[in-house]
């Protein structure tokens, strides 16, 4: 069974950039999803964040998964520490 998440993406144009606020819990199902968000924010080159402020519950490869995009200059913003220590982690 999926695991239930949902991603929002609020745009400001005036600073080139679109922050995708991410809801519920993200497993290796929504990872897909959550890179066609950002490819396509790259392709506009747009500076991307990620608001974590609502997401309860990752699984490891979700960890992997943002740990590597902090890397790839993706902002982590609105982390819970429950969540960041889990990404820390996962790098």
């Amino acid at each position: 069974m999926p695991i239930p998440y949902k991603i929002i993406r609020e745009s400001d144009p005036g600073r080139r950039a679109v922050t995708l606020l991410l809801n519920g819990k993200f497993g290796a199902d929504a990872l897909a999803d959550l890179e066609r968000n950002i490819f396509a924010a790259r392709q506009a080159q747009q500076e991307v964040y990620l608001d974590l402020s609502e997401v309860t519950l990752i699984d490891r490869k979700s960890a992997r998964f943002f740990a590597d995009q902090r890397v790839r200059d993706v902002k982590l913003v609105n982390c819970p520490s429950y969540l960041q220590h889990w990404i820390m982690r996962g790098a």
